[in-house]
Order: C-alpha cells, then sequence, then structure tokens
C-alpha cells in the first residue's frame, strides 16, 4: 500500500472508530476504485468496517443498508456518495443517514499535500499539484518515484526522530549527558548540516531563502540553525495571526504556507512554548531584534492579536492605557478581556503586567457602565426607579466596587503613574454620576414619596415574604439578615445560587430612611402594625415597639419572628434557630444537620460586610464575606434546609476624596448621612422629611438628607463607607429568594489541601481524597475555588500578589484539581509587626474540601490603619507540636520566655555540640514554625540567638 494510500486509510479508520457512521462525500468520484477495493477487503475480513457505496441506483444502496443500524449499540460503517456535495445530499434517501452520521470529504490535492509533506520539498509537491491531479493512482505513482531516489544515511537517520527531537536538539534541550548521542554530534560540517536543513524544510517549509534573511549570508553552524528554525516557527505563528501580508518582503512567502506545513509549525512552537517556556521568551527577544522594522508597522489592533513576541504585548499594554485616560472604554474592553480570560504566554510570566491588565478591564468596565447608565429625571414614581436600578443602574455601582477592589495595595507597576491618573479621572466621573442619579432620585421623592408602596417596603418584607413559607409543614426556611448587604452584591451572589435542582428570584425593596442598622435591621421582623412603624424611646432610633417590649437586637428580633410565625401552627409546635455568620461556617456538617433537624426556622445574622466597611477594610474584604455567606447558604442546604431568603437593612455608598463635605452647625449634631432635628429646616443642597410622612409614630421630627452623595462634617474625614442617606445605593435591598428543590451530587467526592509555605509564598495543590475501594467516585469538580484568612482576626488582611498555575478571581484561587503545584505569593498586613499561621479554605461550600493551616508563620506588615480596635489575641503555644524533636521545641520556648539563648545554653539543651551545629544547619527552617522573628549575634563566646520585638 502506498503512502498516500496507507494516509487516506489511517485516517478513515480514525474517523469510523470515533464516529461510528461516516458519510464520504466525494464531488469529484476521485475515490471510486479506492472504495470498491475496501468492498472487497471487508469482504475478506481485511477492513474491519461495513462500507455501502452509491453506484447509480438508490433502490440498491438501500437494500445494502437494510443489514446496519437495526441494533441497540450505533455500528461503524462507511458510505460513500461520489458526485455528491452537502447540498445534493440533501436531496436524496440518505439524508437521515447522513444527519445522524459524520461527514467525510477530502478533496484529492489536500490529501497528496497532507500525505506527501515531509516526504517531498514543498517545492516539488506544489509544481506538481499545479499541473493539475488527475486521478489517485497517477499521485501514488509520483510520488513513488519521486521517493526512489538515493537517501543518505544522515536523512534516513533523521526520519526515526520526531520534529520535537530535532527541535530539543538543535536547542541543546535533549537532556543527553552523553555528549558522543547528541544531535550536533551528527552533524558537525556543512555537508551534514545541509541533510538536516533539507530535512527541516520538507517537514516545516523553512528554505534557504529565509535562512539567508535571517543571518544575512552568514556561515550555517548548528547553533546557528537551531535559532533560525525557532525564528522560523515564530515568524509562520507571526505570519498567520497578522491577518495580512507582512510588510517584510522575506517574510510575505511564509503567508502562503500550505496547511500540513502551518500544521507542523504551529504544533512545534507551542511545544518549545509549554515544555521549554525559558527558552522560547529568550529566543523571542532574539527574533524580536531581527523582526524590529517590521514590527514597528504594526497598529494597535493587530498587536492586540499578536502573541508570539513579548514586545507587542508591552505595546498593546501601553496603547490600551492610553486608550483608557483617553476614554475610549470600548477599545479598552476589546483587548483587555481575552487577556483576562486567557492570560497570554508573557503575562503568565510577568505578574505585575496580570495585575494591570485585570485594573484596566476593571476600570474600562466602570468607565463604560456609567456612559451607557443614563438618567432617571424624566421618571416620575419610585417603582419606576426601582425598575431602573434593579434593571441596569446597579451595574455602574457593581463595576465601581469591583474597580476599587482591584485598587486597594496596588503593587508598584510599571504603569502606576498613567493608571493613577485614569483612576482619578473615574472617581470623578463616578461621582458626577452618582451625585446627579441621587439628586434626580431626591426630586422624584419630593413629587412621589419618600415611602414607597407597601410591596416595595422594607417592613413588608417578613409579612408578605418569609412568613407564608414558615406555614408550610415541608419546608425548611433560612431567613438571612445581613447587614449592608448592597443589591448590586446580591446580584453578584445570584449565578452561583442558579445551580441544578434551585429556583432562584432577586426583586429589590427599598430600605427605611435613615438607612442605618438600628431602623433597617429591626424593620425586617413582623413590628410594622397597619403600616406604621411605633419608634422606641423620645429621640432616635432605639428600636421599634411591639406588643409589650422593644424590638432593637438579635435576640429580641428572634422573639418578634417566633411569636408571628413558629410560637404554634395548628397542633405541630415547630422551633426557630439562630446562628450568626461565622457560627454556620464553623459547624461540621453532622452537626449542623443534628441542630436544624426539628428546626422550621433558621435566622443568620451578619454583620460583617458593614462591620468591615465602618473600619475602612470593605474594599480588602466584601469578596471574603460573600463568600462566606455562599458558604453559609451551602452549609445549610446540604442540612436539608430547602428555602432561603436573604435580604440586608441597608445598603452603602464607596466614597473617596471626591466626596463633598457639608457643616451643619457642630460636628456633633449631624451623622454622617442625616440629620434628625425636632423642626423642619431648610438647608441648601438638601431636603427635609417628616417622620410622620414615613409613618413612624412616636416621634414628631424630621430627617434632613443630603440631595446628592455628600457627606455631613461629624469630625470623622477619611472614612470610604457610608450609609444612612436617601441616596439608591443605601437604600435599594435584595429579596434574594432560593428554593430548593433537591440536592446535588457534588459534594461526594472529598477533597484535600496540600501545603507548603516558606518566606510569605505558598504552594498549592487540591486532590480528591482516598476513597475506600467500594465506593464510587461519582463527579469531581475541574476547579475549587480557596481562599485565606487568619481564624479569629479580622484585623489582619489578606491580599493574593501573584500566582502561578492557577486563576485570581475577586482574591479567591481557582485552582485545577490536578497533581501540579500552584505558588501563591501573599501580602499580610495589619496594625503591628508580627507573625501569624493562616488557614486555607474553600469560600463557597459548594465542594466538601478539607480546610488546612500549614505549620509555617506568615510575616504580617504592620502598615494597616484601620477605625477599629484590634483584639489582642493570647499568646498559644500550639507552634512547639510541629517539632518532632521537642529539644527543637524547648529552645524556642526558652527563647520566647527568656528572648535570648547562647551556644552554651543551646547545648545543654540538645545534648551535645553535634547536635548545636545541626540546629545552626537548620536554623532557618526551624523558623518558619515559629511565631516570632529571631536574629543570629556573633560574640566572643560563639553565637547568640535573640528574639526580635
Amino acid at each position: 500500500m502506498s503512502i498516500i494510500t496507507n494516509y487516506l486509510k489511517t485516517e478513515i479508520e480514525q474517523k469510523l472508530r470515533e464516529q461510528g457512521i461516516v458519510i464520504w462525500l466525494d464531488k469529484d468520484a476521485h475515490y471510486n476504485n479506492y472504495v470498491d477495493e475496501l468492498i472487497t477487503r471487508h469482504r475478506q475480513g481485511e477492513f474491519f468496517a461495513p462500507v455501502v457505496a452509491f453506484r447509480g441506483s438508490y433502490l440498491e444502496m438501500l437494500f445494502a443498508l437494510e443489514p446496519y443500524g437495526n441494533g441497540l449499540v450505533p455500528e461503524t460503517l462507511l458510505i460513500h456518495m461520489p458526485g455528491h456535495t452537502e447540498d445534493t445530499i440533501r436531496k436524496t434517501p440518505i439524508l437521515e443517514l447522513y444527519r445522524a452520521g459524520y461527514r467525510f470529504r477530502k478533496a484529492l490535492d489536500t490529501l497528496i499535500r497532507e500525505a506527501s509533506t515531509g516526504q517531498v520539498t514543498p517545492t516539488e509537491l506544489e509544481n506538481y499539484l499545479s499541473q493539475g491531479v488527475s486521478d489517485l493512482a497517477t499521485a501514488e505513482t509520483w510520488l513513488e518515484n519521486t521517493l526512489s531516489q538515493p537517501q543518505d544515511s544522515l536523512a534516513k537517520y533523521l526520519e526515526n526522530f520526531s520534529l520535537e527531537w530535532i527541535l530539543e536538539g538543535l536547542l541543546d534541550l535533549d537532556n543527553i549527558i552523553d555528549e558522543a548521542k547528541k544531535l550536533r554530534v551528527k552533524f558537525p560540517d556543512t555537508h551534514s548540516l545541509d541533510t538536516l536543513t533539507q530535512h527541516l524544510y520538507r517537514h516545516t517549509g523553512m528554505d534557504e531563502a529565509f535562512l539567508q534573511f535571517y543571518y544575512n549570508q552568514e556561515t550555517l553552524s548548528f547553533s546557528r540553525l537551531g535559532e533560525a528554525f525557532a525564528a522560523w516557527l515564530m515568524c509562520v505563528e507571526y505570519v498567520q495571526n497578522l491577518n495580512r501580508l507582512p510588510h517584510l518582503p522575506q517574510l510575505q512567502p511564509l503567508s502562503q504556507l500550505s496547511l500540513p506545513l502551518r500544521k507542523n509549525c504551529k504544533q512545534l512552537i507551542e511545544y518549545l512554548c509549554q515544555r521549554y517556556p525559558d527558552t522560547y521568551a529568550a529566543q523571542a527577544v532574539i527574533v524580536e531584534s531581527h523582526l524590529e522594522p517590521e514590527l514597528q508597522t504594526l497598529i494597535p489592533e493587530e498587536l492586540s492579536k499578536i502573541q508570539t513576541f513579548q514586545w507587542g504585548e508591552n505595546a498593546v499594554l501601553a496603547a490600551a492605557v492610553q486608550a483608557l485616560l483617553a476614554g475610549n472604554y470600548s477599545k479598552v474592553l476589546t483587548c483587555s478581556k481575552p487577556r483576562t480570560e486567557t492570560p497570554t504566554f508573557w503575562l503568565e510570566r510577568h505578574s505585575t503586567q496580570r495585575i494591570e491588565w485585570t485594573l484596566i478591564q476593571a476600570a474600562a468596565t466602570l468607565g463604560d457602565k456609567i456612559n451607557n447608565s443614563g438618567r432617571i429625571k424624566t421618571l416620575d414614581n419610585l417603582r419606576a426607579v426601582l425598575e431602573y436600578y434593579t434593571d441596569s443602574g446597579y451595574q455602574v455601582d457593581l463595576a465601581h466596587r469591583r474597580f476599587e477592589q482591584q485598587y486597594v495595595n496596588l503593587p508598584d507597576l510599571p504603569h502606576f503613574a498613567q493608571l493613577l491618573e485614569a483612576t482619578e479621572q473615574l472617581r470623578r466621573q463616578y461621582r458626577v454620576w452618582a451625585d446627579n442619579l441621587a439628586q434626580d432620585f431626591s426630586d422624584i421623592c419630593q413629587k412621589d414619596s419618600f415611602l414607597p408602596e407597601a410591596d416595595l417596603q422594607q417592613r413588608t418584607i417578613y409579612d408578605q415574604v418569609v412568613h407564608p413559607l414558615t406555614q408550610n409543614n415541608h419546608k425548611k426556611v433560612a431567613y438571612f439578615l445581613i447587614d449592608a448587604f448592597r443589591y448590586e452584591m446580591a446580584t453578584e451572589l445570584l449565578q452561583d445560587f442558579t445551580e441544578a435542582g434551585s429556583v432562584v428570584s432577586l426583586k429589590g425593596r427599598y430600605a427605611e430612611l435613615p438607612s442605618i442598622t438600628a431602623v433597617g435591621m429591626n424593620a425586617l421582623t413582623p413590628v410594622s402594625q397597619g403600616g406604621k412603624l411605633l419608634l422606641a424611646g423620645d429621640n432616635g432610633f432605639k428600636g421599634f415597639k411591639t406588643g409589650e417590649y422593644t424590638v432593637r437586637s438579635p435576640q429580641e428580633r428572634v422573639r418578634a419572628i417566633k411569636d408571628k410565625s413558629v410560637s404554634q401552627h395548628g397542633k405541630e409546635s415547630k422551633e426557630i434557630i439562630s446562628f450568626n455568620l461565622t457560627e454556620v461556617r464553623n459547624c461540621t456538617a453532622s452537626k449542623l444537620k443534628k441542630t436544624c433537624a426539628n428546626a422550621r426556622l433558621i435566622i443568620i445574622h451578619s454583620r460583617e460586610i458593614d462591620d468591615a466597611g465602618e473600619a475602612n477594610l470593605g474594599l480588602a474584604t466584601f469578596e471574603t464575606w460573600l463568600g462566606q455567606i455562599k458558604s453559609a447558604w451551602n452549609h445549610l442546604k446540604n442540612a436539608g434546609i430547602n428555602e432561603f431568603i436573604l435580604t440586608a437593612d441597608h445598603g452603602f455608598l464607596l466614597q473617596d476624596h471626591t466626596t463633598k463635605e457639608k457643616t451643619y452647625g457642630s460636628k456633633k449634631d449631624p451623622y454622617r448621612r442625616y440629620i434628625l432635628d425636632s423642626e423642619p429646616r431648610t438647608e441648601e443642597g438638601c431636603v427635609t422629611v417628616s417622620l410622620s410622612s414615613l409613618k413612624y409614630e412616636g416621634q414628631n421630627k424630621y430627617l434632613i438628607f443630603c440631595k446628592d452623595t455628600s457627606v455631613f462634617a461629624t469630625g470623622n474625614p477619611g472614612a470610604t463607607f457610608v450609609h444612612g442617606g436617601n441616596s439608591l445605593q443605601e437604600r435599594v435591598i435584595p429579596v434574594l429568594k432560593v428554593s430548593q428543590r433537591y440536592n446535588s451530587l457534588s459534594g461526594m467526592v472529598k477533597y484535600l489541601i496540600e501545603a507548603q509555605a516558606d518566606n510569605n509564598r505558598i504552594r498549592l495543590r487540591v486532590k480528591p481524597a482516598p476513597l475506600p475501594q467500594s465506593v464510587l467516585n461519582f463527579t469531581e469538580s475541574k476547579t475549587i475555588n480557596l481562599a485565606f484568612h487568619v481564624p479569629n482576626r479580622q484585623d489582619i488582611q489578606i491580599t493574593i500578589k501573584d500566582v502561578i498555575g492557577a486563576k485570581i478571581n475577586n482574591q479567591q484561587l481557582q485552582i485545577p484539581v490536578t497533581d501540579e503545584w500552584v505558588e501563591v505569593g501573599l501580602d499580610l498586613r495589619g496594625q503591628r509587626d508580627e507573625r501569624v499561621r493562616i488557614e486555607i479554605f474553600h469560600p463557597d461550600g459548594i465542594e466538601d474540601v478539607e480546610a488546612t493551616i500549614p505549620q509555617e508563620y506568615f510575616d504580617v506588615s504592620g502598615s494597616l490603619k484601620t477605625e477599629v480596635s484590634t483584639t489582642q489575641t493570647p499568646s498559644s503555644n500550639d507552634w512547639q507540636n510541629s517539632f518532632e524533636d521537642q529539644a527543637i521545641a524547648q529552645v524556642f520556648l526558652h527563647l520566647q520566655k527568656h528572648n535570648s539563648i547562647t551556644e552554651i545554653e543551646l547545648t545543654q539543651i540538645l545534648g551535645n555540640p553535634r547536635k548545636t551545629r545541626r540546629f545552626a544547619l537548620d536554623f532557618e527552617e526551624y523558623l518558619k514554625k515559629v511565631p516570632f522573628l529571631v536574629r543570629i549575634e556573633t560574640t566572643n563566646n560563639g553565637k547568640r540567638y535573640v528574639k526580635q520585638n
């Protein structure tokens, strides 16, 4: 069997095994004789699949097809249709089989080109094809005659090896220790190099013209041939991605390479890039210098498609920064999205550029959302405004928060000055948008009402949404009361909650005024009486009266809910359980399921988002707490809870130096976003609202709000997080309802986190836990989210600086489940310098992932300024358990207590001088396991180890 026929046979057999039924459309009937041979060979048992060919009669063909396709298991079957195309086959009785099978077609010149590539030179091949090919037999004869020429021993030697092996040898990457067996030894002179060059020409198209261009008539050597070959592969990739003729005439012929040659080049350059990235990077720099006149001609739109060279990547980044400064946000998004979704080779190698692209995309997204947001000044009622904000307006605030989160703790970046300028522009642009939105909304409230209709009020959420669910004995309800859970945050969780077996809905409502915790959190319970709220006390907001008590604390909220829904329902007594968010997360699955077994209603209070915001830590931790909410939902879902309502007391505004400040009386009189006064007052840029118009009873007073996003001067400047006012960001709260129909099986696989820490860097991987032989491993996730925190230390902020081998999404690692290690760089900041252990955990709670705390300690930089007092955690000696040799642990316990230890004292504890010397050698490794730093001093009496404060 000839080379061409054998190539065709291999491809057909592969398609048959992969697809089962294969319909061969042979427009020019070039393969009739070959197919007839296949039919004969199948009858003789030499070809594994039956073959049915159309030879003029559809009736005969249908009779021939009758034995096939009747079983439960699809059969392999080759159907040959000469003279037919995709259009004509639709008019034949074979259409049904055509739709069920796999379409195969192969032009004769394509087959010859594919089969002959690597056998003959590209010039010989194209010259033959240009004369016109009449049939398969003639082509086989031509190829046999061409290959009958004598071949030297080196050419035969090369045929035994793959192109990848030859590439490794040319670039000295073969790792062959025996010099005599290296590729370079076989090709020491001009004659032998010519044989190697011809081999590369046949397989990849690299010709003499390119070699002369690249080395400018210099004498070819083995190493130069290797560099030229790498350059050829890069140039082929560059030209194919360019989609136009190159500027340099020497590169223009590369656009005419045949598809088989291009495939070989693509396979080799990808192999070099993936297997030997450092070599690829070094070679690319050399090639760039040769192609500088060509690369200088590229325009930004072309640069964004060229990923071969770092020069192009740098130029695209610089162009994106300039486009961002110019406000051309759509252009920035066009080139940033591909780079953030699938980082290029160069971005994988340079973490600072990855960070820049992430920030640039977040900035462009914000600018684009602002430009396309519109105004609400033409709307005339609160319902229409709510529809606008929950449909599109919230997207600006979501983009704004994500952008500011990216900006927190930025490292020193190459384009830092330009990005800082762009950030200032965007902040001013956002402030104008937010001020206009707030002013328009204030005007609409004055014309319509500050209190919306009952079905849009916060005070009716419990009665209208939650209480009906509690009256169904088949439902177990979890009610999340989340402080500062802004509407846009709920939209971020919406996609995570939308999974198999769940029905999800998200609607918006208006928080009560003022938008503070003391009002909104208590209004989420059944305290409304006839649509009115009775204020406790005679001054300020200290809860709401209901019956004989006042609702103002978590315990009283639970009591009010229990009195309304859970005390008695029919003959069955129903229990109520209350948790905070941390308690749900830290509870084991079995304990949580047992605790909730007899409960009909579970209430979860969460203050974390608000606490972080008030401490100016919000931007660094918001995503963490959203992940904790998602994790709590998963834990409760797996514990058998089937109805979830998540809502909030109020939203918030993110502030910066663009926020204006208003003065009102003494700085002790106003709150940051509102004033409570006994008299109605008219203040410039403000609006006054009576408590009675909000249907509050018990006090006859007035609220004063800024019409825009300004804050009142309170003597507390610099706050980045405020609420209490009448902006949509503060007032629109989510009502996120999740109805769980059944549990998925994704949690059946248990995963383990393996970690190795060193100097604030950590290597991680996630692997399925070993299963008993009888247990089936149903579904394994391809990626799992991981996050970092310091247990019981909310005052310490952890930022993922860079990562190799995984993706970062909102300060969470999206780590693949493989045997490969992922390397992560961490930055820990707190109010003082110290050393702590970190916990690595799965924040979503979707999978069964066992958290881990590495034994090594991490350095915390005391550079973080917060408004909360840090809880000083007592020093723990649990670190001593990480030492296998307790004598070593005693050394560090001595250091912890006495602050220093001499070599003499060290020898007394360890037992002999040899162990003291061993201690000195392993000192750096030991130091990773203790929560304090130790320096070594040299004295006349030897070394002295001193604990650093």
